[in-house]
């Protein structure tokens, strides 16, 4: 019986609710569990709050599973040299089985429900979990590899380490898990996604895939899966498969109905196991030319005129997900001609792109978008792309290389053109300086444009384009902002936003909001879709 609902936060409520275990003593287990993530029968244990076997029947008692004293004489042993006895003792479980009975799997951890998982999928069968103290556990495996070759590894923390990883590797290589992680990925390039996200939870796999800006479900898999389809992608990903405790991010390439399709790859542990995120970067789907993003000729031209200034910067603002990376990515695509030297600073590195020098920035290594982008400037770039302007060093570099007869492009998080400026100054860049060095800003969202197999307003009627959806793709809806004489003398007066959407309007700036209601008076979208995204009475 699973037991995902319960957690050890519960378990220790429990204990000091009974009195088993004084509150400040709760409270110092707790702390060390955050602290150092080891099983809560070894923290317990090694703070001296119960005894060992006093902790299993406090916790026999809690889950309602059955505590087993002993380990029976006639237990075979079959099972758990399937199993692997490294894996066995570094997990603290031991499958047993007695004749005529149904097959158990003693845990010292209960609340370790990946690593039964782990068990059942590898071992092919179920079983009753049920709790045994962990030095029985380890004193069992021990006389049951003793004078074996798997005995033989044993005590020696090299073997154990790689016979654990084996067995992970073995399970990710099981031919129901490379067949779903196939087919899933197929399934989410074919339907043009940008992520899939599977996310175990208490009784099964739930996969959703982000199309169009929304998530949807499309399957809920055997939860028996998860292990193995986890670790199946972080080899895929060469990341350490062994750790379940930490965030880790990786990249991974696949071919796709003979295509090559680059993934980004997110791993992050959670209450019911590791939740995994694929952002798509499909170079074949993605069209890096302005018009193709949404972009008309008048817009196109007002950028163009922008970026054929030799130095200064464009910005581009909007949440995440607004599609400022796409974005970035085709202006920079019109300006990578052999006469200029370009490099990009970015993280992670989305497409890559011939002809420029793209770096990924690595926090880990003291590799920062400053310290990046400082070492860029020494390599003579003509033009340098920042993925993001995220701070007050990176800000104040990024307007010195403007200053310095470079051209920079990067993004901001903000909700409009105008609030680049107040942005820029809340990181510490004089008002002179924003004046001096700012080209123009585009502000942009992405909204979902009709269907045009359907142009359905009845969801009910089920198109084989858009799955009954409405709409099919997305573009940008925008608003340019190039600098002005009234515009700078704003910024140097420290004029509000107000202000500085009037100067701007004046010089052509067509505000967002105004761009997306047009957008749904010709149809491309609709008014429902234009207000989800821009609010169009700002």
């Amino acid at each position: 019986m699973r037991r995902e609902g319960v957690s050890v936060a519960d378990f220790l409520a429990f204990l000091d609710a009974s009195g088993l275990a004084k509150s400040d003593a709760v409270m110092r287990a707790g702390s060390a569990f955050r602290a150092t993530r080891q099983p809560i029968d070894l923290v317990i244990r090694e703070l001296g709050i119960l005894p060992e076997l006093d902790l299993v029947r406090a916790m026999g008692t809690f889950l309602k599973l059955d505590v087993l004293d002993r380990i029976p004489a006639d237990t075979t042993t079959e099972a758990l040299n399937n199993l692997g006895t490294s894996f066995a003792l570094a997990k603290a479980v031991v499958p047993v089985s007695t004749h005529g009975a149904r097959s158990k799997l003693l845990v010292a951890d209960p609340f370790d429900i990946e690593t039964q998982d782990v068990v059942r999928f590898c071992l092919d069968f179920d079983f009753d979990v049920e709790i045994a103290t962990r030095s029985a556990i380890e004193s069992f495996i021990r006389d049951a590899g003793s004078g074996s070759v798997l005995g033989e590894a044993i005590g020696n923390d090299d073997a154990a380490i790689d016979v654990d990883l084996q067995r992970l590797q073995d399970v990710a290589r099981q031919a129901p898990v490379v067949k779903f992680v196939s087919r899933v990925i197929q399934e989410a390039v074919d339907q043009k996604a940008s992520d899939i996200h599977i996310e175990p939870e208490q009784a099964s796999l739930r996969v959703r895939f982000r199309r169009d800006g929304l998530l949807e479900e499309v399957e809920r898999a055997s939860l028996s899966l998860h292990a193995g389809v986890v670790s199946r992608l972080k080899i895929l990903a060469r990341l350490n498969i062994a750790e379940r405790r930490l965030p880790q991010d990786g990249r991974l390439r696949i071919a796709v109905r003979g295509q090559d399709v680059d993934f980004r790859l997110s791993v992050m542990p959670s209450v019911h196991g590791e939740t995994v995120v694929l952002r798509i970067l499909d170079r074949e789907t993605v069209q890096l030319n302005l018009s193709s993003l949404g972009f008309d000729v008048e817009a196109s031209t007002r950028i163009r005129s922008i970026t054929a200034r030799p130095n200064g910067m464009l910005l581009i603002t909007g949440p995440t997900g607004s599609g400022k990376t796409t974005t970035l990515y085709a202006i920079l695509s019109e300006l990578n001609e052999p006469s200029s030297k370009i490099f990009t600073v970015e993280d992670p590195v989305e497409y890559r792109l011939a002809g420029i020098t793209q770096l990924q920035v690595d926090p880990s290594i003291g590799l920062t978008f400053a310290s990046a982008l400082r070492s860029v400037l020494r390599q003579d770039p003509d033009i340098a792309l920042v993925g993001e302007i995220r701070d007050r060093e990176t800000a104040q570099i990024a307007v010195q290389a403007a200053l310095t007869g470079h051209f920079v492009l990067s993004t901001l998080h903000t909700n409009s053109a105008v609030g680049a400026f107040g942005r820029l100054k809340d990181m510490g860049i004089e008002p002179y300086l924003i004046e001096a060095t700012l080209r123009g800003v585009i502000g942009q969202r992405l909204v979902r444009k009709r269907c045009q197999a359907c142009h359905i307003d009845d969801h009910e009627v089920r198109c084989t384009v858009c799955g009954g959806s409405g709409y099919s793709g997305r573009q940008t809806t925008f608003e340019i902002l190039q600098m002005s004489d009234d515009v700078r003398t704003l910024i140097l007066q420290g004029g509000g936003q107000a202000e500085l959407e009037s100067a701007a309007r004046r010089n052509g700036m067509v505000p967002i909001r105004e761009h997306a209601r047009h957008l749904a008076e010709l149809g491309v979208t609709t008014f429902e879709e234009a207000i989800r995204v821009v609010d169009l009475e700002g």
